[in-house]
């Protein structure tokens, strides 16, 4: 009878020893100095430099395709209409832009006719070659 006692004591000890050193926390590794620390910065200034004429340019054909997806035609129209301004503001005037130039008036054409159309792959198509030429202009620093 003392030996099963003492068996039950030793058994439980042994239980209570594991249980207690299992359940407790296991130290991590060291991260002193490594914490990561968030800073709330201050909101950015807006940007206040005057847009470039072939912004102004691509931003206008960005309307226009805009409005074709969403078929307000009319608001395609006027956006043409700034469109063809802006290009004739800017058009190069040089013997060795003519090429570019005649792009431009072509894809220009087909744009028109593509909103007159009411034609939304069309303008889109359009819109998309003329990008195109205005990342040319930009690299030739019109």
């Amino acid at each position: 009878m003392h030996r099963k006692l003492l068996l039950a004591a030793v058994v439980l000890g042994i239980v209570l020893f594991t249980a207690r050193y299992a359940s407790a926390p296991q130290p991590g590794p060291d991260t002193t100095g490594r914490e990561i620390v968030f800073t709330r910065e201050a909101e950015p200034a807006p940007l206040s430099a005057p847009l470039s004429p072939l912004t102004e340019l691509q931003n206008s054909l960005d309307a226009v395709s805009q409005a074709a997806v969403e078929a307000d035609w009319r608001k395609a129209g006027q956006g043409l209409q700034d469109l063809q301004r802006l290009w004739e503001s800017l058009r190069p005037r040089s013997a060795e832009s003519l090429e570019m130039e005649r792009q431009m008036g072509q894809l220009l054409q087909a744009l028109q006719e593509a909103v007159w159309g009411q034609d939304e792959q069309g303008v889109l198509e359009a819109a998309q070659e003329l990008t195109r030429l205005v990342g040319l202009l930009s690299n030739q620093g019109l």
